[in-house]
């Protein structure tokens, strides 16, 4: 009952530097929808809350709380940051996932791990897709605000950090030691016969790395190109319209605010010509989901695996009277359609439903069957346009 108390009080908080502003409108409207009946209703129930509650309630901390709930309601990555922790958290996001390898959201409460970059603190502490962190640092994070989860992963290097989460239903306590670590580049690899590219993140030097694998495919003479972007949590969206720029030529997508176009993205002649299948998973975010939008619409390029994150937007700092922050989604990147990427993007191949009906799989299992699910499709593809090929003639 206080959690549903905390949420209605925070998601109406917000509403309230923007009364004053609203005051002249409602008289002239007399609309009964108007602000001013939240406000009447945020105010019977704080008023409820402090008067009737169990025991005495902290004003400060409830009001911190609803904010932070309020957030958590607009997407996973809206983030309030009071006044007393933006000094820590400014700090923490220069670090980012550079000492853990972790990308952490929350939704509806709930914690858990929506990226591990190979190689990383956190994937040798063996967290996973997937897993409800449940507590951090000894703390539970359903009272945690989210800046000081994501601060705790952005300690000093050498700082040791215990997480307990749940994998597949059962309870695991993890300990990782935070370092510096080094991303894997983009690499290109041959699997009968097709290449396979292996991006794992999107950096500045991303598409370089792929120019360079692009090179190897074309001295080898392979036309059939398996991309993979399982995992792919995060980082730079404009990198990734940048790689589609050597696939694909014309306009490529944009960066949209509301029905604003704020930056517009195009490729030149594409270095790459041949067939492509792109695999995606749970953990394809972001700029990975750019990418794979581009390559769909421009290419007509294949989707197998799983459904993915859907969410490409862009953060902006707010800075607030009180001396806080509220970082919160002001744009969404979008494919050539224009349409921004804030959904999931549908396999065309859903591999997850062909395995055990659709029900808990072991995911190593799920991998392997992701992996040979595209690599048969991209063969079969490249089959079929033989066999056209030799009828015709």
């Amino acid at each position: 009952m206080r959690s549903r108390l905390v949420f209605i009080a925070v998601s109406l908080l917000l509403v309230l530097p923007i009364v004053t502003g609203t005051l002249s409108a409602r008289e002239q409207t007399g609309d009964e929808d108007s602000l001013f009946k939240h406000l009447a209703v945020f105010t019977e129930v704080l008023g409820l809350v402090k008067d009737a509650y169990v025991e005495p309630t902290d004003e400060s901390v409830l009001m911190a709380s609803a904010v932070d709930g309020a957030t958590d309601a607009l997407d996973p990555f809206s983030i309030y940051v009071p006044a007393e922790g933006v000094k820590s958290y400014s700090a923490a996001r220069a670090i980012g996932e550079s000492h853990s390898g972790l990308m952490l959201l929350r939704e509806r409460g709930v914690v858990f791990v929506v990226g591990v970059v190979p190689g990383s603190p956190g994937d040798k502490a063996g967290l996973r897709l997937g897993d409800i962190v449940t507590e951090i640092g000894g703390e539970q994070t359903h009272k945690t605000p989210m800046w000081e989860i994501q601060s705790q992963l952005a300690q000093p290097v050498g700082t040791k950090v215990q997480l307990d989460v749940l994998h597949n239903q059962e309870h695991e306590t993890k300990s990782l030691e935070l370092a510096d670590f080094d991303v894997p580049p983009a690499e290109l690899r041959l699997v009968d016969g097709a290449g396979v590219l292996r991006i794992y993140r999107f950096s500045s030097e991303t598409p370089d790395q792929v120019a360079e694998a692009l090179k190897s495919a074309d001295t080898k003479a392979v036309d059939h190109l398996l991309i993979d972007l399982r995992g792919v949590a995060g980082g730079n969206a404009e990198a990734a319209y940048r790689v589609a720029g050597l696939f694909a030529d014309g306009d490529l997508g944009s960066l949209k605010a509301r029905e604003d176009q704020l930056v517009a993205f195009r490729g030149a002649p594409p270095r790459w010509h041949g067939k492509v299948v792109v695999l995606v998973d749970r953990g394809t975010l972001g700029a990975g989901e750019v990418l794979a939008t581009v390559l769909r619409q421009k290419l007509d390029a294949s989707l197998v695996g799983e459904r993915t994150f859907g969410y490409a937007g862009r953060l902006k700092r707010v800075d607030l009277s009180t001396g806080g922050h509220l970082w919160i989604t002001d744009a969404f990147y979008t494919g050539p359609d224009a349409e921004p990427v804030r959904g999931s993007l549908v396999p065309d191949l859903a591999v997850r439903d062909t395995l055990r009906g659709g029900q808990a799989t072991d995911e190593e299992q799920l991998e392997d069957a992701i992996f040979d699910e595209g690599l048969s499709l991209l063969l079969a593809e490249d089959d079929a346009d033989t066999a056209g090929d030799q009828k015709a003639a």
